[in-house]
């Protein structure tokens, strides 16, 4: 089933006239069973172990909330067919930024309307009118300072007009649908498998509301001011038409450049004031902390590929000055961080990084050979004639046949001649 052939004429109706649509973004498949498989998980929080239960719980709600906050944000941008991918730019832990809502109003209810029922009953009804709007800039920016921002809030509800209190309303009802489900069925779905339905409901319940909250964002992008594949498809067109900053930013993000981006967007924060570039903020933002948690292989592949010699040559001496050595995946990885140190005359370099190098890649004997005739020329170069020629006799010996050892062989010879002379 295809949701791109869906023609919305740039026009798109009111949420409440898109339900069919709605329930058929929600049965593509891979997306159903995502719901199925997270309620199903929920099989595991019957293990008789209070820390292995808290923290299952802790994961499965990250990962619901997630999902909900893909689709919506997915959705909101105008990606009207469902992709099972993660999305980098919504944070792992976003449902603990978006629980703080709830954490507001427990606090409120605690401190305020036992004391002065009045205006604590106010407060819960305001908090949870906005909560719609929350979500909205939450996924927008993923900022929990500027998601809870009055004028943010303001300005999201003002532009989406009445449309706004709709989706409200809907929005309540989704979880006073949840909360009857419960009561209702208290009696008859009980245990293990009762717990998995129960958790069915929510999880459904909570992409269902989700996805409208995003498609209402799409609706009303205009007004929002964020961008969408149908502004970018306009702005291809016309490039001129482009703020010439989004573009650099948007360049330096896909050439995996974050704080690059971060910098620059900070920089016009401060001094201008924009607001229109925190969802690349936040892209970035992520995209940071994804890199910040690769593993130090991941990090040196990286750098390589990016051709960030000098930075990639700093952290493996850091490593070796601590006494480790960082093993990439790919030898290659490796072999290229020894031919730039050996063609900028960093011999030391070439020394430390070929130590070893065969028996951490013995199948590589192509780039061993290479690797190696390095060291050997370094070693003639500073009057280790022996050491060379001892070098060069052990490539030749070994690796002759299964690769290319011509000029292995041909500089044996050299040196010898000249050692003979």
């Amino acid at each position: 089933m295809h949701m791109a052939n869906l023609d919305l004429d740039h026009n798109p109706p009111p949420f409440w006239k898109m339900f069919g649509f709605f329930f058929r973004y929600l049965k593509q498949e891979k997306l159903y069973y995502q719901i199925t498989l997270l309620a199903a998980a929920n099989v595991l929080l019957s293990i008789p172990s209070l820390i292995l239960m808290l923290l299952i719980s802790a994961l499965l709600f990250l990962a619901s909330y997630k999902l909900a906050f893909e689709v919506l944000h997915k959705v909101s941008s105008g990606q009207l067919e469902y992709d099972d991918y993660g999305s980098y730019e919504i944070d792992d832990k976003i449902g603990f930024k978006a629980i703080t809502m709830a954490v507001l109003q427990l606090i409120i209810f605690i401190f305020i309307y036992r004391r002065d029922p009045p205006t604590g009953t106010a407060l819960l009804i305001i908090t949870t009118g906005v909560t719609p709007a929350f979500l909205m800039m939450l996924s927008k920016t993923q900022s929990i300072g500027a998601s809870f921002n009055p004028m943010n809030l303001h300005a999201v509800m003002s532009r989406i007009g009445f449309e706004y209190y709709l989706l409200l309303a809907f929005f309540l009802l989704c979880a006073a649908a949840n909360l009857a489900f419960k009561y209702y069925t208290a009696e008859l779905l009980s245990g293990v498998i009762g717990d998995v339905i129960s958790a069915w409901v929510l999880y459904f319940l909570l992409v269902f509301t989700f996805l409208v909250i995003g498609y209402v964002m799409y609706r009303h992008a205009d007004e929002l001011g964020q961008d969408t594949v149908d502004t970018e498809i306009v702005q291809t067109v016309s490039p001129d038409q482009e703020d010439p900053i989004k573009i650099r930013i948007k360049s330096l993000i896909n050439n995996n450049k974050p704080a690059e981006a971060i910098a620059i967007i900070n920089d016009l924060k401060h001094d201008d004031g924009r607001i229109d570039l925190d969802s690349y903020l936040s892209q970035a933002e992520n995209m940071l902390i994804i890199k910040n948690r690769q593993r130090p292989a991941e990090k040196l592949a990286a750098l390589v590929n990016e051709k960030q010699y000098k930075p990639a040559i700093t952290m493996i001496q850091d490593y070796l000055a601590d006494g480790h050595f960082i093993k990439p995946e790919q030898a290659q990885t490796i072999s290229q961080l020894i031919r730039y140190a050996f063609d900028n005359n960093q011999h030391k370099v070439v020394l430390q990084l070929t130590r070893d190098f065969d028996k951490r890649y013995p199948l590589e004997h192509e780039q061993i050979v290479d690797n190696f005739f390095m060291v050997a020329k370094i070693y003639y170069q500073f009057k280790k004639t022996e050491q060379a020629e001892k070098l060069l006799s052990s490539l030749v010996k070994k690796y002759s046949q299964t690769t290319n050892t011509k000029a292995v062989s041909s500089y044996l010879k050299g040196i010898q001649k000249l050692k003979g002379a």
